[in-house]
């Protein structure tokens, strides 16, 4: 029987977190391929695409937002599912998840936007959250 400290653990910023980075790489792979369509046609889509697309203009901002997104994913998920899993999630972590969405949220709309300056910004903010999430998983587990 799962205990009310399981549940908490559930709904807690830390795992809606998790759960937004998986969105972010899910938006931005299905922004990516209609800008790819819009682009180039569902011919090119359909085909073996043996001749790379141009990563010019708003398909490559698509495109790059999308590895981002998954870089940080990576980076991210794991060491917040050891907080969680560890039942370590506190005031720190809770405000490290809630600015890490704050972070990601604008880096991927200044991306997309051509918005550099706040977009690097973001992306430094968002990497900040990451390291401290590290941290706070290895201090959780010893």
């Amino acid at each position: 029987m799962p205990t009310q400290h399981a549940a908490a653990d559930v709904a807690s910023i830390e795992a809606i977190s998790v759960i937004f980075a998986a969105f972010l790489v899910f938006a931005s792979a299905l922004i990516q391929h209609f800008s790819n369509v819009a682009t180039r046609g569902t011919k090119y889509v359909l085909s073996d695409r043996s001749v790379p697309p141009s990563l010019a203009g708003f398909f490559g901002r698509a495109t790059r937002t999308l590895a981002n997104n998954i870089e940080s994913g990576l980076m991210w998920v794991p060491p917040v599912v050891v907080i969680l899993l560890m039942h370590q999630a506190g005031w720190l972590s809770q405000l490290n998840a809630q600015v890490y969405i704050g972070a990601r949220s604008v880096f991927v709309l200044s991306y997309w936007l051509n918005i550099p300056l706040t977009r690097s910004v973001a992306w430094l903010v968002g990497m900040i959250c990451c390291g401290l999430a590290a941290v706070l998983a290895v201090i959780s587990v010893f």
